[in-house]
């Protein structure tokens, strides 16, 4: 089925044509709201003694800014910033300024570079995360003046441990659900 001429009217769709158009665009909230589950599944009710819970959602912004930049818009960053400050009790704003930095930046550095593996694409995120993780730092610093680094330290620390994981999984459900590539096995 093609999709309808922009220029007709939607009462001139027929139901076809509406639930098709309907499904594409519901289709486009799904990116952000994984990032949003991830985000979520970050501030698990995990009782570690250091702060050392990896952030799922920062490596799915990373993943969807080098793999599959127009799933996920840059601008799309700022309201899930906005979900992460509030999910997270950073100052409101901190992640909502950092994110779509870090996405525009995730895709013109990976415009930039030859990526051959999948231990490149790690290795380009590390960096990445760990100045993520130091601004956000210097960000809530202005929320209260003692903050210490550590634990942003170890959650960026312990977000590159999960890097690996959470890409495989993204790689394979990407290829399993939008582009209809069946498994191997």
């Amino acid at each position: 089925m093609t999709p309808p001429h922009p220029a007709r009217p939607w009462a001139s769709l027929s139901g076809r044509e509406r639930a098709g158009l309907m499904a594409r665009r519901l289709l486009k909230l799904i990116p952000p709201f994984l990032v949003m589950v991830c985000f979520l599944l970050s501030t698990a009710p995990v009782f570690l003694p250091l702060p050392s819970w990896p952030n799922f959602g920062l490596i799915l912004v990373f993943l969807f800014a080098v793999y599959r930049p127009g799933q996920l818009a840059a601008w799309v960053a700022v309201p899930l910033g906005l979900v992460a400050d509030l999910m997270f009790g950073a100052p409101f704003g901190a992640n909502a300024v950092l994110l779509p930095l870090f996405m525009i930046t995730a895709i013109w550095v990976d415009r930039l570079a030859l990526r051959v593996h999948w231990l490149s694409d790690w290795l380009v995120a590390t960096p990445f995360i760990l100045i993520y993780q130091l601004a956000l730092w210097r960000l809530c610093l202005f929320a209260g003046p003692d903050l210490p680094f550590t634990p942003f330290l170890t959650e960026g620390l312990a977000t590159l441990a999960a890097f690996p994981l959470v890409a495989a999984i993204f790689v394979r459900l990407q290829r399993r659900y939008v582009d209809g590539e069946e498994d191997a096995e």
